[in-house]
């Protein structure tokens, strides 16, 4: 049995979606920064001169404050409360997004980026946050099944937009509207989650320190999530990432079109996580569900990118690893939670997960453009996939054995 089954945790007289939504919808307004990027690059790559490489770390970047500053952010969680962090964490972005929209220079760009970056991470910690307290026990895996939607919706809505908004404004226009996005919704936050309009909402609380942050620290489950996590991102951000610069300089897609399909398989993804919404709702355990997302990459990865494949069969494939490999997010996001001992302990337990997804997302396009460059191209681009795979369904043993419940 998991920790979390015997522990209190924040009461709610019934579960408040309104709350819910409003949390994933946050994501969504976060991950729009990470979907801007993809069919933006050729034209970054053209005004600023920017490498294959150089590319893949701005695409990565986003992730660089998650993968540093998780736990010392899950602190910040507890200290200013969810709702608020969250406000801070869309006007952080709105500010990165604008930086970037003026910036001269490759430095004032990847500096735009470490701030949208920071507000990315406060966001992917204090939402779940706030789920958990808007949830009863009954609802609370749906629910985080929910928010492990929120990556890809975000994503895919940017992708399909950004080619339009380009083609009126160029990539600076795309950055400034994402930086307005991000104010509106801040002030929408502030308006919805004031005490007066939810009497639940979690408080500021002073009494964790870095000792009780230790203490949580050394429960061993969300570490065991949070690599499979970073396996799984390793794989599905690279290909969300390079998917579009793959179809036009592989198969000779134009930009419109390779944004649209890219977009696409951003999209399917959500099938996956709101299907492991429902199969968690259903009692699977989360150890097969987990399983599932790898066989998935390791089954589709050759029809993807390696050499001899039919071109006929890359795309197909590409979705269908989206779609399967997205039931991976919600099992996780739910199951690190699931082992806090107390209320307190969630937003420490979140930020673990988001640590390895987003350590996973830092590395993934620039290891993956290394692959492409220095070892034989796009036909290669299974390899490091089929590894990634292997590593996670060795993993998937460990979670079995620590998460009873799940």
């Amino acid at each position: 049995m998991s920790v979390g089954a015997e522990a209190p945790v924040w009461g709610t007289e019934r579960t408040r979606w309104d709350i819910v939504a409003l949390a994933v919808g946050a994501g969504v307004v976060a991950a729009l920064q990470v979907g801007k990027v993809p069919p933006a690059l050729p034209a970054l790559r053209a005004d600023l001169d920017l490498s294959l490489v150089g590319g893949g770390w701005l695409a990565s970047l986003l992730h660089l404050f998650a993968a540093l500053f998780a736990i010392l952010i899950s602190m910040a969680t507890d200290r200013i409360g969810p709702a608020r962090l969250l406000v801070a964490a869309m006007l952080v972005i709105a500010v990165g997004s604008a930086l970037g929209a003026t910036s001269s220079s490759m430095f004032a760009l990847f500096a735009g980026r470490a701030l949208e970056s920071l507000g990315f991470v406060a966001t992917s910690i204090a939402a779940p946050t706030l789920i958990v307290a808007a949830a009863r026990p009954m609802h609370r895996s749906l629910a985080l099944g929910f928010w492990s939607a929120y990556f890809p919706i975000g994503a895919a809505i940017a992708m399909v937009a950004a080619p339009m908004l380009m083609a009126a404004a160029g990539w600076r226009g795309l950055w400034l509207a994402d930086a307005v996005i991000c104010v509106l919704f801040a002030g929408v936050l502030v308006f919805l989650t004031t005490p007066s309009r939810w009497p639940g909402v979690p408080r500021p609380s002073r009494e964790r320190g870095f000792k009780q942050v230790l203490g949580t620290l050394r429960l061993p489950a969300p570490y065991l999530f949070s690599t499979a996590f970073f396996l799984y991102a390793c794989a599905i951000f690279a290909l969300m990432t390079w998917m579009p610069t793959f179809l036009i300089e592989r198969l000779g897609y134009s930009l419109e079109g390779a944004a649209l399909i890219g977009a696409a398989v951003v999209l399917v993804n959500i099938v996956g996580n709101l299907g492991a919404a429902w199969l968690m709702h259903r009692q699977m355990p989360r150890w097969l569900i987990i399983a599932i997302s790898f066989i998935g990459i390791m089954g589709t990865a050759w029809f993807v990118f390696a050499g001899g494949a039919p071109d006929g069969l890359r795309v197909p494939a590409a979705i269908a690893m989206s779609c399967i490999s997205g039931v991976l997010p919600a099992a996780c996001l739910a199951g690190a939670p699931s082992h806090a001992r107390t209320a307190s302990e969630v937003a420490t337990c979140s930020s673990v997960v988001v640590h390895g997804s987003n350590l996973g997302n830092l590395l993934a396009a620039p290891i993956f453009a290394t692959v492409v460059t220095y070892f034989g191209g796009w036909s290669n681009g299974h390899l490091p996939m089929i590894g990634l795979g292997l590593a996670g369904l060795a993993l998937v043993f460990w979670i079995k054995l620590v998460d009873k419940a799940g």
